[in-house]
C-alpha cells in the first residue's frame, strides 16, 4: 500500500521517506539485518523504489528497530546491495517463521530425543531438514536406551536359566538379546559417520517416511551480502551443496575465498566465505555452478566398516572402569559419560538384587556378602551419575589392562 507517507511492506516493515533525502525504515518484527556506517566503513546499501541509500543509524524502538538510511554517495561503490520490497521482506519473513518454528519444536522435542531416535533413518533426516532435529544425538541416546533396556533382558533370562525368578514381564525380556545387539551396532554405526541409524523398534514408523522426490533443477547459489573491503562473502543455497567443504577456496570476482562457516536457515543453507591470500597445499577449486547430479553415497559406504565387536567390548568393560577412562570413551563415541556409569551400574543393582534372592538361604552362602558389595556398589554409583559424575567400580580395575590399549589418546 503507497501513501504519502511511504509504504507498508509487510509484516510490520514500514518505510517512510524523511526530510533532507533521508529515509525511515521501522521494523516491528524482524530483524533486517543491516550494518549501520562505521568511520569508513560504509553501511549496507538498500535500494527502494530504484533509488540508493545507506544505512546510517539504528534505534530500538519497542520490540522492534528503527533505521535511519540516507541518499547513497555516488562515489562510493555499493556491494551487497539489499533490494528493499514487499517480496524480499516476505522472505526474511518466511526465513525467521521457519527458524521460530524450528526452535519451538526443537524444545518441545528435546525430552523425546531418545524415543524420536528409533525412528528409521529417512524419518530422522526428514525432521533434520524440516526443523533442525539433532538425528544424531537422537540416534545416540536411543541406543544407549536399547543396550540398557537389552542389557536388564539379558540378566534376567540368564537369570530364570539358574533358577531365578522373574523380575520384569517376559515379553519384556526376551527380546533384550537383540535390544542389546542392535543398540551396539547403531551406536557403532553413528560414531563412524555421524548419520542417523533406524531401530527395529521404529519399524512401524516406516509408513509415516516421506518418498524421496526427484529434483529436476539444482539451481546455482546467490549472493546474500559481499563486503569487498572486509573480504567477506555470504552466499546462500537452496540445496545442501555436498560438494564445498573446507579443503577448498572458492574463485569470486577475481580473488579467493575460504569456507569459514555453514549454517542452515528454515530451508536454505548459508555459507560464509573469508578472503584468503591463496591456495594451500592440498586445496581444489569450489564452483558457483550446480554440482554434477551424482546420487548420493553415505559415508558408511566409502569407508571401511567399524568393528562392532571391538567397540561392544570395549564399550562393556569401559562402563566398569575408571572416571578417567569413561570420560575419555564417551568423548571418542560422542555420548556422555554418564550413561556409561549408569549402564553397568545398573547392571550391578539387578545382578545383586537377583542373586541375592538365590543365595539367601539356611546355608548362608558366602555369595551374599558380594551380592550385598552389588547391591551397594550400584546404588553409590548411580546416584553418583544421576548428579552427573560418572565413577568406575572396583572391578573395572582387573579389566582395564585389556581394554586401555583401545582407548583414544588423551588431549592436552
Amino acid at each position: 500500500m503507497d501513501s504519502e507517507h511511504g509504504e507498508d511492506l509487510g509484516h510490520g516493515v514500514f518505510s517512510s521517506p524523511a526530510t533532507g533525502d533521508e529515509l525511515i525504515v521501522t521494523s516491528r518484527f524482524l530483524d533486517l539485518g543491516w550494518r549501520v556506517a562505521e568511520g569508513t566503513m560504509p553501511g549496507t546499501a538498500v535500494v527502494w523504489r530504484d533509488l540508493p541509500f545507506e544505512v546510517v543509524s539504528r534505534f530500538e524502538v519497542g520490540r522492534g528497530e528503527r533505521w535511519v538510511l540516507r541518499r547513497w554517495d555516488g562515489g562510493v561503490a555499493m556491494r551487497g546491495v539489499f533490494k528493499l520490497d514487499a517480496e524480499r521482506v516476505r522472505e526474511i519473513a518466511e526465513r525467521a517463521d521457519a527458524e521460530t518454528r524450528g526452535r519451538r519444536i526443537r524444545r518441545s522435542t528435546r525430552l523425546f530425543l531418545p524415543l524420536l531416535g528409533l525412528a528409521p533413518a529417512g524419518l530422522q533426516k526428514h525432521w533434520a531438514d524440516e526443523w533442525g532435529f539433532n538425528s544424531e544425538r537422537a540416534t545416540q541416546l536411543s541406543a544407549i536406551l536399547e543396550m540398557l533396556a537389552g542389557g536388564l533382558g539379558i540378566i534376567q533370562i540368564a537369570a530364570a536359566a539358574f533358577g531365578g525368578e522373574f523380575f520384569m514381564p517376559p515379553v519384556l525380556a526376551f527380546p533384550g538379546p537383540l535390544l542389546f545387539a542392535s543398540g551396539t551396532a547403531r551406536l557403532a554405526l553413528v560414531f563412524a559417520d555421524g548419520e542417523p541409524v533406524g531401530s527395529p523398534v521404529g519399524l512401524p514408523l516406516l509408513v509415516f517416511t516421506p518418498k524421496p522426490t526427484p529434483q529436476i533443477d539444482r539451481p546455482a547459489p546467490t549472493m546474500r551480502s559481499f563486503d569487498e573491503t572486509e573480504g567477506v562473502l555470504e552466499l546462500v543455497s537452496p540445496v545442501l551443496r555436498r560438494d564445498w567443504d573446507r579443503d577448498g577456496t572458492l574463485r569470486f570476482r577475481g580473488d579467493r575465498y575460504r569456507l569459514l562457516r555453514t549454517g542452515q536457515e528454515g530451508r536454505d543453507w548459508v555459507y560464509l566465505f573469508d578472503r584468503c591470500a591463496g591456495d594451500e597445499p592440498g586445496d581444489r577449486d569450489l564452483r558457483l555452478a550446480p554440482p554434477p547430479e551424482t546420487p548420493y553415497v553415505p559415508q558408511r559406504a566409502e569407508s571401511e566398516p567399524p568393528s562392532i565387536i571391538r567397540t561392544a567390548l570395549v564399550s562393556a568393560a569401559v562402563t566398569l572402569g575408571p572416571r578417567s577412562d569413561q570420560e575419555l570413551w564417551g568423548t571418542h563415541l560422542g555420548v556422555h559419560p554418564m550413561w556409561l556409569t549408569l549402564l553397568s551400574a545398573t547392571a550391578e543393582l539387578v545382578g545383586g538384587l537377583v542373586n541375592l534372592r538365590a543365595d539367601l538361604g539356611p546355608d548362608g552362602s558366602l555369595l551374599v556378602l558380594l551380592d550385598f558389595f552389588l547391591i551397594g556398589e550400584g546404588l553409590l554409583r548411580i546416584g553418583s551419575a544421576l548428579t552427573g559424575r560418572p565413577v568406575g567400580s572396583v572391578f573395572g580395575w582387573v579389566l582395564r589392562p585389556f581394554y586401555r590399549r583401545w582407548l583414544p589418546e588423551e588431549t592436552s
